[in-house]
């Protein structure tokens, strides 16, 4: 316990807290779907061949780079802006009910979001590293899924820390953790898709 705690930045009694929230869940016979953004949904290869800024402050150094607001509409307009996204994971998910929870700079994360309207409805969760994803995938669940789906789906194109927390995420919520690994092919569709 304590070295979840530590790990996942939590504060003391969280989990504790958490399971006496989770008495008062009913379990639906339902799957919920955890969709990443990066790499998942839309694929950065085109960004990172041509923009050098990205090249050097990839995954853990990102959140600390600065990227001015005019460079990040050049960004946004350039490589987002009236693209098409493939559709393999996306038509599996209900939007009044799965969500969309990626790490990164909340602004530029939103942004990149916000502007692709297939995702227009979908509940979006920022976190600001990959970990944090674990504590908020929780949170949601008790705070506003308020129930507990028999099965979570989870698709990312980097999931170790689904994988290094499957045993909290599955004790916590009582139900099954399916994680999916994502490898797109650009953002024409995906080479792989596989359980794990």
């Amino acid at each position: 316990m304590k070295h979840v705690e530590k790990n996942l930045e939590l504060l003391s009694g969280t989990i504790v807290f958490w399971e006496q929230q989770l008495k008062k869940l009913k379990k639906r016979d339902t799957i919920f779907n955890v969709v990443d953004f990066d790499y998942t949904l839309f694929s950065r290869d085109e960004q990172l061949k041509k923009e050098e800024i990205f090249r050097n402050n990839r995954w853990d150094a990102a959140p600390s780079m600065y990227i001015s607001s005019e460079k990040m509409t050049e960004i946004i307009d350039s490589y987002y802006l009236h693209k098409k996204m493939p559709h393999e994971i996306l038509s599996k998910l209900n939007p009044e009910i799965d969500i969309i929870i990626t790490a990164g700079i909340y602004e530029f994360q939103i942004w990149k979001i916000n502007t692709l309207p297939e995702l227009d409805n979908f509940r979006k969760i920022i976190t600001k590293n990959g970990q944090q994803k674990i504590p908020e995938l929780i949170r949601y669940i008790i705070f506003e899924l308020k129930y507990i789906p028999k099965e979570i789906v989870v698709y990312e194109d980097r999931p170790q820390y689904f994988v290094e927390y499957r045993d909290l995420i599955e004790n916590t919520l009582w139900t099954k953790l399916t994680i999916m690994k994502v490898e797109m092919d650009g953002n024409d569709g995906y080479k792989s898709i596989e359980e794990i």
